[in-house]
């Protein structure tokens, strides 16, 4: 009998100690307002990426919606509580006039899979 519960104590100490390791993105922000713009000018920003998880983030592609968003990170890979900048640029040089929406999206090692900013402008 105290085999059995010596082995179930064992037991249960090896499971609470396993841990899940994941690596987890939180954003500053998710949608980024430049406000109203002028078409001939090209806004530029960034936000803070933080890899909120507890394993080693590596951010995949950043992909943009156009030609007209451009966006990168400082750094590829984050240890857990690192940060990073996101830089992003908007030209809405050809976009038209009025309200304007585009995608950012992060790849990561996440269960996620991909984070989105969304870029937002009133063009004049």
């Amino acid at each position: 009998m105290n085999r059995i519960i010596g082995f179930v104590i064992i037991l249960m100490m090896c499971f609470s100690c396993k841990q899940s390791r994941r690596a987890e993105v939180s954003l500053s922000s998710y949608v980024h307002d430049f406000g109203t713009i002028s078409s001939d000018s090209i806004c530029r920003d960034s936000i803070i990426l933080t890899n909120v998880g507890n394993a080693i983030l590596e951010i995949g592609e950043v992909e943009t919606g156009c030609g007209c968003t451009h966006a990168s990170v400082d750094k590829s890979e984050l240890n857990p509580k690192e940060s990073c900048a996101l830089h992003f640029s908007f030209n809405p040089k050809g976009k038209g006039v009025g309200p304007k929406k585009e995608l950012i999206i992060i790849n990561a090692n996440t269960d996620s899979l991909f984070y989105i900013l969304q870029i937002k402008a009133i063009i004049q």
